[in-house]
Order: C-alpha cells, then sequence, then structure tokens
C-alpha cells in the first residue's frame, strides 16, 4: 500500500453535564448529554494525498513500455485512453500508430501479444477489460499485406474502482466508562487515484476529514451507543464508507439507601441448626456449647427463634420454626423471659434429637423463615418485626447442598434489602468447617462451608469453628456481632471507595461524620446511631 504522507489530527469535543435524582436504597439515576463536535486538521510536514496521474484525460507517459520505446514527438505503436496512466472503467480506448502501412492488427490483454487475433486494421477501437484495480497491460501488433510483422508494443492503464481503503486502527473493543476519553484513530488511503476528501459523521453532525491518518478524541462521554462512520471518494470517483460503533456506560452505579434509625434496640436471631446425621458428635454438647449467648445480649430488645437446615421436613424443616422444648405451642422467646428459663430453653432447643435430612441447605432455611414470618405462617408468625434488625447464626459441618436462587448469599441480602426496603440491618453469622481447616475436615468437619463463609463476610458475620469443643468465645463474638447490628446500615451493594468516590452519610439534612468502617456490606458506626432520618450515597460496580 503505498503511503499517502497526508497525517490529519481530528478532535472531537464534547459537553459533559449531569443531575441527581435521589432515591430510597436504590440507584440514583444520571442524565448526562453530548453536544456538537468540532474537527480540527493538523497535517504532519511532508503530507498531501498521493496516487499517480489521477486526470484521466491527461497524458502521462507509457507505464509498462513497448519493446519499441516511443517518444512524445514521434507515437508508435499504440496508446490508451490518450496517454493516460488511469481510468475508472474497464472501457479502454485505443489508439493506433503502426510503423509502416499496417493491413491488420492484433490487440492482447496482456504483455505478450500472444492472446488476440488479427483483424483489418483501424486506427482506433476499444478494449472491454476483464480485470480491475489492478494494472492492466494491452499489447498490439501490426502487419502489412506482404506479411511484414511489426515488434509488440505494449501499454498499461491502472483500472481503479475502488473506492478508498478505511482501516481503523484504534477503537474501543468494550465498553467505554462514562466521563472517560475515547480515541479513535484510522487511517484513509487510496492506490493509485489518491484521496480526494473525507467525510466524519457522528451523530447528525458532519465534517471534513483529511486523508492519511487521523485521530479523533471524544473527551468525557457520557453513557450511550455512538457510531463513528468515515465516507471518502477518491480522485476518480469511486466512494468508500466504513463506521465503528462503541457504547459508553458506567461499570459504577449511584446508590442511596434512606434509613430511619429509631432509639429503641430491637433485634430478631434466628439459629439455623444443622440436624442431619454427621452432626451427632456435634450435637452431643450443644447446649453446653451456646450457654453464655443470652448473657452477651442483655440489655437487648431480642427476638430468638430456631430452625434446621432440613429443607423438606414437614414440622421441623423448610424455614418452618421448630417448637421449644417444654414449651407447647410456643416458637419464640423474648427478652422479657426470665434470664434462668429463657437460657435453658434455647439451649435444649438448639439440641436437636431427630435425624434430619442429609441435604443441608442453611441459607435456603434462613430464607424460607423469613418469608413464612412475612406471611404469617404457622409458627413463624410476628417473628421478624419490621422495627428491628436481624442476626442469622448457622451452626453446620457441610456447606450448602443445593444452588437455587434462594441458596445464593447475594440473593439472600438482596431478598432482606427488598422485603424491608432497606430499613433492615442485617449480618449472618456461621459455626461452620471453615475452609483451609484440614484438622477440622479431617475430624468432625464433614465440608468446608464455602458459601456460609461468602455470606458471613458479605454482612460482616463472624466465622466461627464447628469443631471446637467449647463455643463459649466465638458464641460471645455472634453475641457482639448481633450487638454491632444495632450500629449498623446495611447497604445493597459492595461500595467502592477510591480517589473518585466515597461514602457519604447525611442525617437529617446534615453530615454526619460518625466514626465508621466497611464490614462487608454493613457500614458499622464505633458508637449507637442518634435517632433520625439517615441518607447514605455510596457507587457499587454494576
Amino acid at each position: 500500500m503505498k503511503n499517502l504522507g497526508l497525517m490529519g489530527i481530528l478532535v472531537a469535543m464534547f459537553a459533559l453535564t449531569g443531575c441527581l435524582d435521589n432515591g430510597g436504597g436504590s440507584e440514583v439515576k444520571q442524565d448526562l448529554n453530548n453536544g456538537d463536535f468540532s474537527v480540527v486538521t493538523d497535517p504532519e510536514e511532508g503530507g498531501g494525498n498521493s496516487g499517480g496521474n489521477t486526470d484521466e484525460g491527461s497524458t502521462g507517459g507509457n507505464a509498462g513500455g513497448g519493446s519499441t520505446p516511443t517518444t512524445p514527438e514521434a507515437k508508435e505503436g499504440l496508446e490508451i485512453n490518450k496517454g493516460a496512466t488511469l481510468t475508472g472503467s474497464t472501457k479502454l480506448a485505443l489508439d493506433f500508430y503502426s510503423p509502416f502501412v499496417a493491413a491488420y492488427v492484433k490487440v492482447s490483454e496482456g504483455d505478450t501479444c500472444a492472446t488476440g487475433a488479427w483483424v483489418d486494421y483501424v486506427d482506433s477501437g476499444t478494449l472491454n477489460s476483464s480485470k480491475t484495480n489492478q494494472n492492466v497491460p494491452v499489447s498490439a501488433q501490426f502487419r502489412d499485406h506482404d506479411g511484414r510483422t511489426s515488434a509488440c508494443y505494449t501499454r498499461s492503464i491502472y483500472i481503479d474502482q475502488a473506492g478508498p481503503e478505511i482501516i481503523f486502527a484504534k477503537y474501543p473493543s468494550a465498553p467505554v466508562e462514562e466521563g472517560l476519553d475515547v480515541e479513535i484513530v484510522f487511517t484513509v488511503t487510496d492506490v493509485p487515484a489518491g484521496v480526494a476528501s473525507v467525510t466524519c459523521s457522528f451523530g447528525t453532525t458532519s465534517k471534513a476529514c483529511a486523508a492519511g491518518t487521523n485521530k479523533i478524541t471524544f473527551p468525557k462521554m457520557a453513557g450511550g451507543d455512538y457510531s463513528l462512520k468515515v465516507s471518502a471518494k477518491d480522485k476518480v470517483g469511486n466512494a468508500s464508507e466504513k463506521s465503528i460503533s462503541f457504547k459508553v456506560s458506567s461499570m459504577y452505579k449511584q446508590m442511596v439507601n434512606n434509613v430511619r434509625v429509631n432509639e429503641y434496640q430491637k433485634v430478631d436471631i434466628l439459629f439455623v441448626i444443622d440436624n442431619s446425621g454427621s452432626m451427632e458428635y456435634e450435637q452431643k454438647s450443644m447446649a453446653s456449647r451456646v450457654r453464655n449467648f443470652l448473657d452477651v445480649v442483655k440489655g437487648l430488645d431480642w427476638q430468638i427463634a430456631v430452625t434446621t437446615t432440613d429443607p423438606v421436613h414437614k414440622t421441623l424443616g423448610d424455614g418452618r420454626l421448630v417448637q421449644l422444648a417444654n414449651k407447647p405451642g410456643q416458637y419464640i422467646l423474648t427478652s422479657s423471659m426470665n434470664d434462668t428459663d429463657a437460657r435453658n430453653t434455647l439451649s435444649s432447643t438448639l439440641q436437636r434429637s431427630e435425624t434430619g435430612s442429609g441435604s443441608e441447605q442453611g441459607i435456603l432455611a434462613a430464607y424460607r423463615a423469613i418469608e413464612r414470618s412475612l406471611s404469617s405462617s404457622g409458627g413463624n408468625a410476628n417473628f421478624i418485626r419490621n422495627d428491628s434488625q436481624l442476626a442469622v447464626v448457622v451452626i453446620s459441618d457441610e456447606d450448602e447442598s443445593a444452588n437455587g436462587p434462594k441458596n445464593d448469599p447475594a440473593n439472600f441480602v438482596k431478598f432482606v434489602q427488598d422485603s424491608f426496603g432497606a430499613q433492615k440491618a442485617m449480618s449472618f453469622h456461621s459455626i461452620i468447617a471453615r475452609p483451609g481447616d484440614q484438622a477440622c475436615l479431617r475430624g468432625e468437619g464433614y465440608s468446608a462451608g464455602f458459601r456460609y463463609e461468602q455470606i458471613s463476610k458479605l454482612t460482616g458475620g463472624v466465622i466461627g469453628d464447628v469443631c471446637a469443643t467449647d463455643y463459649a468465645a466465638q458464641v460471645q463474638g455472634i453475641a457482639e456481632g448481633v450487638r454491632k447490628t444495632l450500629k449498623s446500615i446495611t447497604l445493597s451493594c459492595a461500595p467502592v471507595v477510591d480517589a473518585m468516590r466515597s461514602i457519604l452519610v447525611l442525617k437529617d439534612g446534615q453530615v454526619y461524620d460518625g466514626t465508621r468502617k466497611m464490614e462487608g456490606l454493613n457500614l458499622v458506626f464505633d458508637q449507637m446511631l442518634p435517632q433520625g432520618n439517615y441518607e447514605v450515597y455510596y457507587s457499587c460496580v454494576k
């Protein structure tokens, strides 16, 4: 490909505007718009369109030459299109100049005079070429009545019926982050005619571009689908067009959570106990292992209930609350009960005597327990209070054993957020065979609890060891985690904090500077939040 030598720099400027619409626990929509673009062409030194003799009617040198050279003063042999070296048509006009008085002429498409047929001599004629977009040689030979034959004369002409070549060298191959620049580099060349004109179109606006290399920069692009079209013509009138499309979208969504914080300290705590056969060892001492839980949550307005990891049992599974030990018809422990009675009842209820399904599904059980509470179904009625926070504690030696939507950690968090209008802070704590704990997995741990670990990290929960002989320390940690839930606001997605993005908290319309940190999706404050209306602004990856 011939280097045309003309370099152009095309700069397209766009205006970026934005607005923010607040919404409760929802994505903040942005309205960004691009304006017109301007073009600046800055040819590089030494540039210029190139291409051979681009005037079809001009007389040029006889490219390709014949066996007998000719000069402008003494034409001999043949001429194509009056000496032009370029044409856009396959119909070639031939003029003949025999070196003697000829009776016959033979014309061949080629340079050896080998393919034509002898015909009566004429001074001019036409040849319809079978070739295009290449240099086409034509040869002629003459003969008189006596049989004298001339040398083979050859001339050539380039038949150009292709538009300029447009090549995009640099362009977005993946969606571009909103607000960043987009750079597109393309070249426009044409051999041999040369480029006559180039037009760049973006949206409804078209501007002149240049032959050679062009660089277009679209600064600070707003979200949307875009297309840049480049149209070009060469100097014999052939046209070509090529487009490149790209998408601008944000990797991030702007979120706002609106939360009403009250002064009372309510928390609903759901224990999900693995009652499968593999938990026999742990179940034997379950009562003593959790004996100190209520001591740590003392002083809170709590409710506690128990369900099992069994997904199918008609009375003890599928998220149904189990009846409290020695309390017929009762399913929910409350902080108003006598301390000793509540402690003994919880310990006895957690220590299961039945053998449940081996398909343990603790996340599903918690999901279904909340669904049943929301629908006021059976013993679950009134367990989840609208104005309380939520804590889930799973005790299991095996991971979640199904992969439905309700077994998924992220879906569980979203379900809680959607069900309570992003008003309920929640934490999920796990006493499990921790991934990587080879001692437990070689002992009483049946399989590593990967998904329980995931959901606990997602919600800032405690991850304990199901193989421990005494749960006292980790149960105390979980109870303290439950207390921490009362100082938390659970966000709808993991916030991104970097040089451009941060978390902004407003209380009653004013910036709230309380010390805090992120634990999974929970924005946890050092101190209890004062009563008021809070707005939390943050960004998440889409």
